[in-house]
This record gives C-alpha cells, sequence and structure tokens, in this order.
C-alpha cells in the first residue's frame, strides 16, 4: 500500500504543476488512445495459487496489457473501449508437481487427483467505460483529473493443462497422463479509480476490481476455471495516453 501511495502522491504532484493542469478543456469533442500494463491478484484462493500476483521463482505471475480509445464527452465524462489480453504461462502454485500440489476434480463421476505439468491461460476483455471527474471544474487542483468509473462487457477465457492423473493426494497410484482444454465466453464488470495527466502524452495510474463470474458451463474438466469460483481481480495499472 506503501509503494501504491507514493505512486499517487507523485502522480499528483506531476499534475499539480502542468501547466496543462490548469485550462479549462476545450468545448470540442477531445479523442485519445493508448496502452497500459496491468498487475492482477486474483481474490479467489484457487486461481490466485494457480496463476500468482507475482511468482520470481518460475515469473508464472498474471500480466495484462491493455488497450483504450476514448471520447472526452465533457469536462466531467469520458466515455471509453478497452480491450485487454491478459495470460499466464505456467502453473505457479506453491504446492508445485515437485512439492506434492494437485488438485481433486470429478469428471464423469470419478473424483481423480489431479497434479498440473505445464498449463497455459489467457482471458481478452473487452469492455465499455464511463469515467467521471468530480473535480473536474476544480481547475488549480492536482484532483483535477482524478476519475472513478465502471465498465462491463464480454470476456473470452482460454485454459489449457496437461495432468498427471492419480487415485488420491497420496500419488502412489499414477493412471495416467492426459491434456485437458476449455475455452468459453462469460461476462465481467469492473469499478475503477485511477488520476493521468493532460498533456498532448500522458501517463495515468489506475487501480481497479474485475469481477468475472464462472458458470456450470465452464466446470467440466480439472482446470483452475472448473475448480475456482471466479476468476475476479484486483488491478493495477500504469498507462500511457496520447491525445489527438
Amino acid at each position: 500500500m506503501k509503494v501504491i501511495a507514493g505512486i499517487f502522491l507523485l502522480l499528483f504532484v506531476f499534475v499539480g504543476i502542468s501547466e496543462a493542469q490548469i485550462k479549462q478543456r476545450s468545448k470540442d469533442k477531445v479523442f485519445y488512445t493508448g496502452m497500459g500494463y496491468k498487475f492482477v491478484l486474483f481474490t479467489d484462493t484457487e486461481a490466485r495459487s494457480a496463476y500468482p500476483f507475482f511468482d520470481i521463482t518460475n515469473q508464472a505471475f498474471v500480466k495484462e496489457i491493455d488497450g483504450f480509445f476514448g471520447m472526452v464527452l465533457n469536462e466531467r465524462f469520458v466515455f471509453e473501449l478497452a480491450p485487454s489480453y491478459m495470460f499466464s504461462n505456467d502453473y505457479g502454485s506453491d504446492d508445485s508437481e515437485a512439492d506434492g500440489g494437485g488438485f481433486y476434480f470429478t469428471e464423469n463421476g470419478v473424483n481423480r487427483y489431479y497434479v498440473p505439468t505445464d498449463a497455459k491461460m489467457f482471458a481478452i476483455p473487452v469492455n465499455a467505460r464511463i469515467k467521471y471527474f468530480p473535480f473536474a471544474k476544480d481547475y488549480g487542483s492536482a484532483f483535477n483529473l482524478f476519475y472513478f468509473g465502471g465498465g462491463a462487457g464480454p470476456v473470452y477465457i482460454s485454459e489449457e493443462m496437461n495432468q498427471r492423473v492419480y487415485t488420491d493426494d497420496g500419488r502412489l497410484d499414477f493412471l495416467g497422463a492426459a491434456p485437458y482444454a476449455e475455452d468459453f465466453w462469460t461476462l465481467n464488470f469492473e469499478a475503477l479509480a485511477g488520476i493521468a495527466t493532460v498533456s498532448k502524452f500522458g501517463i495515468g495510474f489506475e487501480i481497479s476490481y474485475r469481477f468475472i463470474p464462472l458458470g456450470a458451463s465452464s466446470k467440466t474438466k480439472p482446470l483452475i476455471t472448473s475448480i475456482a469460483n471466479n476468476f475476479s481481480s484486483f488491478n493495477m495499472a500504469a498507462n500511457v495516453i496520447y491525445k489527438f
């Protein structure tokens, strides 16, 4: 939290001393685009164990690349389209295969213990967002470009795992190995808050919470999307912005 607070403080100071900060926004429509890098912390225990926030040992942490295109509707409201690509290329559980890690899953009425030896997960959320700037008319304030908002849209999720299958977690009775894969569409919803500079080229910092429910249709195979209650997450993003 100290790191997050420090980043916010730096952004507030930078925005506060920016010459563009004290100028009123034009009444003409303004468009912008940009990209960001996002750190993702899954809130569900099973999802976070498999795809951790940060794993130095095998670099299995979740990464997300954002793109966005927005239109300034007026001084207080912005509409934005924001597709992103979230991915992890390894199984990052603290209980790795070498340590006996895995999970139980009932497939076709039979309960077995599955130990991932390889994993690949990615998701593509495509959200429409509305951002609200509550201090937009306080032109001399460092909070002038502070915003909060929300968004929603479809998300495509794909997951693949090679599994070693055992009778139980004692792993004394090896039954074989098999690949499993699943992909599906669902909805996602997000709440967000952040701040950004206002120059032609700007930077921004944003925190958000994304809710991704996982329905019964995604729980048919021995994968993390089957045993996790959801794929919801807290997110921290650093953005680069270009206005035109």
